[in-house]
């Protein structure tokens, strides 16, 4: 029942880390990054015992040579004397190894041997380096060789340059020692003392064994692997730790969030997507493969229904179309009924004006104010004639106009003239103020109509005994700025824009109306005119404290 339990409970491990995605970058991460750490300290660790072998092999091969120094110096003195003691042994081998001063005193001479095998014993008991003297053709059998040298000293006499040295590492009493052997060289000093040997200067008189204990390089060595070792895995698992944390928040915490909003929608659906079961990233992908067959579903569904929406905005086209040519047609025919009465209207009005106008000089006309009414309204309808001509040209794009170079200043003061009448009967005085003026290539005609609208508004809309004040200023050379001004009710901030659409009428202000007696296009084909120039118009008016019209005509080639 354990067992059971027991494989139960793994099972369901191995399903849980399965499915957890986080769970198997840590994994991953954490094996990858500790293998990663592992070489490194495989590398660094044997660069480093390199390193402290070199150190060691290099103070071997100095001893060497300062035991080679020695010896040379000793042996191109013969020998050297040294007071005799119980620790030094007379050399059997040399003549007259004791020599007694006329003092009394006792000398031995110690030749490079005998020195040799001394510096050796005094270093061996101070736990230091030791080394040996050896030759196959030898004199003092304790210089025999054992198996390794004589193996190198063959090597060495074999070898056409057999100057470099053989290291080996070897347990010598229990402890490691680094062994470096090295060829020891016949010179003329040399062959005075072993003439019977048959050696010549040159040749190869035996070898040198130096000992280096291993002790503290060994100590060393351990203690760089357990710090690389040490500093390795504590690098490995604080990366490990942090990447898993920043990338948990970054990246799992957004896969849950997807998977959550994959987890509602599937809830929407008509019936469960069937995603089968695995990691995050699996439900994603299963999902999202699920997800893209409905869609290419809904996509061939869609499409049948914009063919057939398709084949019905065909119909509804070729319909507007009729319906476009036809308003074409109308619109035309509307200009054209327009250009037709306006020529009807104008012929028969200037008539009954100019009528009106003889019979107003005629001093035996009893009631002149009744010919007065009929001049002003044929005027007004002349006028209105006029402006709804213009107006329907603009709407149709069909104004054209006649350009010439002409000043602004010269056009206001001839439509000031015209407006002096009017503005006579309600006191109300007509200014110019011309800072500059600049001759412009437009449409003298328009721009004459421009100023004659803004003047009979403000001459309107001013109260008896004020003033209109009209300015015109150049604007660097290259576009000129003219506004008409008077001292009228003022328009509200809201109705600014809407005073230039055709038939748009103020509601109240002050109680009345302002635009009265009005066609209601005046302003609009202001607007019209000085936009066909280039232009732009636009009022400044504050309630109660009048208006001011300005228009900008810049500069044309």
């Amino acid at each position: 029942m354990n067992t059971e339990n027991s494989r139960t409970m793994l099972s369901r491990l191995r399903l849980f880390f399965a499915e957890r995605i986080s769970f198997k970058f840590l994994f991953i991460s954490a094996a990858a990054i500790v293998g990663v750490f592992f070489l490194v300290f495989v590398w660094f660790s044997r660069q480093q015992e390199d390193h402290i072998m070199e150190q060691v092999e290099k103070q071997a091969i100095i001893l060497y040579k300062q035991i080679v120094l020695t010896r040379q110096w000793v042996a191109d003195q013969n020998c050297v004397l040294i007071p005799d003691s119980p620790e030094i042994r007379p050399n059997p081998f040399m003549e007259k190894p004791v020599i007694h001063s006329t003092e009394g005193e006792t000398f031995v001479k110690i030749s490079p041997s005998i020195l040799t095998k001394l510096l050796s014993e005094r270093a061996l008991k101070s736990g230091l380096y030791f080394f040996k003297l050896t030759n196959t053709n030898r004199l003092n059998e304790t210089n025999a060789p054992d198996a390794f040298e004589l193996r190198a000293i063959e090597r060495f006499r074999s070898s056409p340059s057999p100057s470099k040295g053989i290291f080996s590492r070897e347990s010598v009493g229990g402890r490691h020692v680094l062994r470096y052997v090295a060829p020891v060289f016949v010179n003329e000093s040399c062959v005075q003392c072993h003439m019977a040997q048959g050696y010549r200067p040159g040749d190869v008189g035996g070898c040198l064994s130096v000992f280096i204990p291993m002790d503290e390089a060994n100590a060393a060595i351990g203690r760089n692997k357990a710090i690389l070792l040490g500093g390795g895995f504590g690098m490995a698992g604080t990366l490990v730790l942090v990447l898993f944390v920043s990338t948990r928040s970054l990246v799992f915490k957004r896969i849950r969030d997807i998977k959550g909003a994959m987890s509602r929608l599937n809830l929407r659906e008509s019936g469960e997507l069937p995603i089968d079961p695995g990691d995050e990233l699996k439900e994603i992908a299963d999902f999202c493969y699920i997800l893209d067959e409905k869609l290419k579903s809904q996509h061939q569904e869609l499409e049948r229904r914009i063919a057939e929406a398709t084949r019905d905005l065909s119909s509804a086209n070729r319909d507007l179309e009729t319906a476009n040519t036809e308003l074409e047609r109308l619109n035309k025919a509307k200009l054209d009924f327009f250009s037709d009465i306006s020529h009807e209207l104008r012929t028969p009005l200037t008539s009954i004006k100019g009528a009106a106008d003889i019979l107003a000089r005629k001093s035996s006309c009893e009631n002149p104010e009744y010919l007065d009414i009929i001049v002003r309204n044929t005027d007004h309808l002349i006028k209105s004639v006029v402006d709804f001509l213009d107006y329907s040209k603009l709407e149709a794009d069909q104004l054209e106009l006649t350009l010439e170079r002409t000043s602004v200043r010269q056009i206001a003061q001839e439509a000031i003239q015209s407006q002096r009448t009017a503005a006579a009967r309600k006191s109300v005085a007509i200014t110019l103020e011309a800072g500059g003026d600049q001759a412009l290539m437009m449409d003298r005609q328009r721009i004459y109509q421009v100023f004659m609208n803004l003047l009979s508004n403000a001459v309107r809309f001013s109260p008896e005994g004020e003033s209109v004040s009209v300015e015109i200023a150049v604007l660097d050379g290259s576009a000129v700025l003219a506004s008409v001004e008077d001292r009228g009710p003022g328009i509200e901030a809201e109705h600014h824009e809407a005073i230039f659409r055709k038939f748009y009428q103020v509601p109240h202000n002050g109680g009345r109306k302002i635009h009265k007696g009005s066609s209601g296009i005046g302003l609009a084909i202001c607007k019209g005119l000085v936009e066909a120039h280039g232009g732009d118009i636009w009022v400044e008016s504050e309630v109660g404290k009048g208006s001011r019209f300005r228009f900008l005509l810049p500069k044309r080639s």
